[in-house]
């Protein structure tokens, strides 16, 4: 029969982000090993710390709702995991991929920050106090995990000289006799 209800549909939205923050674990504890810079290596590991205790609140929230969590697949941080595998393709030097995963980061805060704000929106409307409460908090940590990396990017230097780069590229480009 499908969707009917608003009860359904938070429940969907709800395990589709305790889906999101169990890939986000993974990815989040790679992107640390990657980074050479301590700031951005601690930024991951705390905001994968952060992950953990925000599984923990959406796992209480089902408990509330009398359910189990619902382990399906997210596809929209499942499409931002493919994005970088799809840049790892291109062989990028460690310090791109520095810079990527800041940006690649930024990406999944706002992609959590909605759907937080959205689950809270839902979670108001059925009159669920002690679960807005759960998800304020974590909107709360998602934001200022955004905040650090915005920080962490505009702090970021890269060391390669860009006008020696677009002078190679047009060499590559120009026309051999």
């Amino acid at each position: 029969m499908g969707m009917q209800t608003i009860e359904e549909l938070f429940e969907h939205e709800l395990g589709d982000i305790y889906s999101a923050e169990h890939a986000l674990l993974q990815a989040l504890d790679q992107m640390a090993r990657e980074s050479s810079d301590m700031d951005i290596r601690r930024a991951f590991s705390q905001h994968r710390k952060d992950t953990q205790s925000q599984i923990r609140r959406l796992e209480k929230i089902f408990r509330m709702l009398g359910r189990k969590p619902d382990v399906s697949t997210c596809a929209g941080i499942e499409g931002l995991l493919k994005e970088k595998k799809l840049f790892m393709r291109e062989r990028p030097t460690p310090e791109l991929v520095e810079f990527y995963n800041v940006g690649a980061g930024q990406k999944v805060e706002r992609y959590e920050i909605a759907a937080y704000e959205n689950l809270i929106e839902m979670a108001d409307q059925l009159g669920m106090a002690d679960a807005v409460e759960l998800l304020e908090e974590t909107l709360q940590e998602e934001d200022g995990a955004l905040n650090r990396l915005r920080v962490l990017a505009s702090e970021f230097e890269v060391t390669e000289d860009v006008d020696e780069h677009v002078d190679r590229a047009e060499e590559d480009s120009s026309p051999r006799p």
